[in-house]
């Protein structure tokens, strides 16, 4: 069974880890500066059962930060009130974290009740508990306690692993991940990572990246719950100890993942939604603190509609972030102010790219919050050039199975080379073949075929997408391959009128010069045509099958070509080699044309070279 995760939260000195301590045995206040303040700093940690992790986080609210990166990994909420105090402003902000992260389960404990004799008080903090809560948790359910006289304890402890039963683990098909918020070395064993799995599993042995930083490390030994494993998964804690990476290139906020799945950003797209209580509005280019995961960064908010959001809204928009850090779509963060800090918002990371050629403002806000109806608006936005599958697990920071269910919930079309595609990229696309096509038979009605790179080059649809696309067109009949080019399928090259007339001319020359071949600018200059115009006829006599082609821009007729063949044959069926000068005197040619028309024969498979004589050839 996966980890399920509980994280406390609650205003300083509400009894927060004496709870945990009740619950589990463990006092999570493990660094001295806790101890003489009486205080939570860091986060703590401590196992209800094997199954059950609970983090302690700190209330205090100069250690919020810390607090938001216990949470970012939690399944239930612990939210801590002290019955002698009630709601107070941690209290709130906390609850704007849990909210603005999207936990979706709580269980409210009023602690101290032994320090409250008025059972109506009682009864009062908790009606305005839940009247605070209401709307923000699908589920929440309260229990009063007290760590001195351990009321409510085995009733809580009861409840939490009854909860902890019943949370839903989604079927796990993502790559490792671990954030780490603790890093420290150990004599003996060098660097230790220790986080919460947020995705994916990892083994003894394998290699992890650590980012920002890209570093390659191997996994040298893990632990969970105390205890040597050899593997962990998603909502496990673990302490990764590491192997090629130094205890200083490590810190909280960094990420352990499997390589070449994630990387450090310094913009992403957001949807962020600000808390109502929030005093002032959020500007335009404001500095703020991102929390994501457990990393803590400096950044710059671009709005892209308004130059301010209210207080309460909501809206699309972009993060530069003065630091590298790692961050996901579809990862949950908290904004802070920069100073006085305090907390005005969160939201979900949408895309850690923008493509080229958008409109950026435009772009961004049309995100959908909805990552399979967002997926479907970003494999539009690659309509020229769509991605693989794998291409996409890395654009989208995901896996490729994962990639592969939202295709199959968006309905969206992959290509027999894993490219992802809609049905209106497809249409667009090929329309625009097709036109293009239609345009380049019209202005050269004598040419073939138009060269596959020079429709590429028109179209500006990648050549992946081209090859797959011209596919899909041959094989509904709409165009035809023509040698390195491609034409539509309806189109014939015909000649008619002028054109007709002036090819039977360039015949009679050709047939008129015996075995010697005629030039492209020869034709030209006897016929006073343009040589563009008699090359297109040209070629056209070529595909018809009636001249060929010696070599570049050198013609002979085929009826030409046919008594050659024949000459050749009559020679080799008496002799059984010959020499340059034997089909000098055949022929009647000179050495200038001899040997190009020789080597075409060669080609063609009549003769075959041997040293300074030709032998028979296979095709003769």
């Amino acid at each position: 069974m996966s980890q399920v995760v509980i994280g406390t939260a609650g205003h300083i000195d509400h009894g927060k880890t004496a709870l945990v301590k009740a619950l589990t045995g463990t006092d999570t206040d493990r660094l001295a500066e806790e101890k003489s303040r009486g205080m939570t700093i860091d986060l703590g940690f401590a196992f209800l059962n094997d199954s059950i992790t609970i983090i302690d986080v700190p209330g205090h609210e100069k250690f919020v930060r810390n607090m938001v990166a216990g949470v970012s990994t939690i399944h239930i909420a612990l939210l801590v009130v002290a019955a002698d105090d009630g709601i107070m402003p941690q209290t709130r902000e906390h609850l704007h974290i849990l909210k603005l992260l999207n936990i979706p389960q709580c269980v409210v404990v009023i602690t101290k009740i032994d320090l409250v004799e008025d059972d109506e008080w009682l009864d009062l903090i908790e009606l305005e508990i839940r009247e605070l809560i209401e709307g923000i948790f699908t589920d929440m359910d309260v229990v009063r306690t007290s760590v001195t006289t351990g009321y409510g304890i085995d009733e809580l402890k009861q409840l939490l692993e009854e909860k902890a039963a019943a949370v839903q683990q989604a079927e796990e098909l993502g790559f490792f991940r671990l954030q780490a918020d603790r890093v420290f070395s150990m004599t003996g064993f060098g660097t230790v990572v220790t986080g919460t799995v947020i995705s994916g599993s990892l083994k003894k042995g394998n290699i992890v990246e650590v980012l920002p930083g890209n570093i390659q490390a191997k996994v040298r030994g893990i632990q969970s719950h105390g205890k040597n494993v050899e593997s962990v998964q998603k909502g496990d804690r673990a302490a990764v100890n590491l192997a090629g990476v130094e205890t200083n290139k490590i810190f909280r906020g960094s990420e352990l993942a499997a390589p070449g799945k994630l990387m450090a950003v310094e913009s992403f797209t957001a949807h962020i939604q600000l808390i109502d209580e929030l005093k002032k509005g959020l500007k335009h280019r404001q500095r703020i603190r991102v929390h994501v995961g457990t990393a803590e960064v400096m950044a710059r908010v671009y709005l892209t509609s308004n130059k301010k959001m209210a207080a309460g809204s909501a809206g699309n928009v972009i993060f530069k972030l003065e630091h590298p850090a790692v961050a996901a779509s579809e990862d949950r963060f908290v904004i802070r102010t920069y100073s006085p800090v305090t907390t005005i918002g969160g939201g979900t990371v949408l895309t850690t790219f923008i493509p080229k050629g958008v409109k950026i403002k435009n772009w961004v806000s049309s995100l959908d919050i909805d990552p399979v109806n967002r997926f479907t608006q970003l494999v539009t936005t690659f309509k020229l050039d769509p991605k693989t599958i794998n291409e996409w697990g890395k654009l989208i920071q995901m896996s490729d199975d994962q990639v592969r269910q939202i295709v199959k919930k968006s309905n969206l079309r992959t290509s027999i080379h894993s490219m992802i595609y809609t049905d209106k990229n497809l249409n667009e696309c090929r329309n625009l073949i097709f036109n293009e096509l239609e345009c380049f038979h019209k202005k050269y009605p004598l040419r073939e075929a138009m060269g596959s790179d020079v429709l590429k080059q028109k179209t500006k649809v990648s050549d992946h997408w081209l090859k797959e696309l011209l596919n899909m067109m041959e094989a509904e009949g709409s165009v035809r391959s023509a040698g390195p080019g491609v034409a539509l399928a309806s189109h014939k090259v015909e000649l008619e009128g002028g054109t007709a007339e002036l090819s039977g001319k360039m015949e009679q020359l050709m047939m008129g010069n015996g075995f010697t071949p005629t030039t492209t600018t020869e034709l030209s200059e006897k016929l006073n045509e343009s040589e563009k115009g008699v090359l297109e006829i040209l070629h056209v006599l070529k595909g018809k099958k009636k001249v060929a082609e010696i070599v570049n821009g050198v013609w002979m007729h085929s009826k030409i070509m046919a008594k050659l063949r024949r000459l050749l044959s009559e020679h080799f069926n008496t002799q059984s080699e010959m020499s340059v000068a034997d089909f000098k005197t055949m022929t009647g040619l000179t050495r200038k044309f001899a040997i190009p028309i020789l080597e075409y024969c060669d080609m063609q498979g009549w003769t075959n070279r041997h040293g300074n004589v030709r032998l028979k050839g296979e095709n003769l």
